[in-house]
């Protein structure tokens, strides 16, 4: 009787468990942002995003003017594993833009896709972009040698 048990356990696959990533876990493109391989970029939207397993966040975000704000921050899980928030912000200052938030994150980096409700900010007035399609491109996000307060 203990033998009869012991192979119906082996045949029904009692093996390893499959874990599937899903929010900003699923989203991760390294470790650091120093070493991070990888960024998404949401054309229609005009941001682009890297997130890291160290919580580390870039963001670049080109207003309707054509300038562009780089923001280096760290990310947070919000309400739920498939929203974040993002922080501490890049200042009060008007016209320079950064994402505080993405919320409904579905996607992975194995699929080489997501999308998310992606937030922005300028000052003290939070701007939502609706839906944006991110795809993942396989390089990390270089950093221009200027800094948001030189827009």
């Amino acid at each position: 009787m203990l033998l009869a048990l012991s192979l119906s356990l082996s045949a029904c696959g009692g093996g390893g468990m499959t874990v599937t990533k899903a929010g900003a876990d699923a989203v991760l493109n390294g470790a650091t942002l120093a070493t991070a391989t990888s960024h998404w970029v949401a054309s229609s939207c005009k941001v682009q995003a890297e997130l890291t397993s160290d919580h580390g966040f870039l963001s670049v975000v080109t207003d309707t003017a054509g300038g562009t704000t780089v923001g280096s921050e760290t990310w947070a899980v919000g309400s739920n594993s498939n929203n974040v928030t993002v922080g501490p912000g890049l200042g009060g200052e008007s016209g320079i833009f950064w994402i505080t938030a993405l919320s409904g994150i579905s996607g992975s980096t194995s699929s080489a896709t997501f999308t998310a409700n992606v937030t922005v900010q300028t000052g003290s007035t939070p701007q939502s972009l609706g839906t944006c399609t991110f795809t993942l491109t396989q390089k990390g996000l270089s950093v221009p040698a200027v800094s948001p307060d030189a827009h």
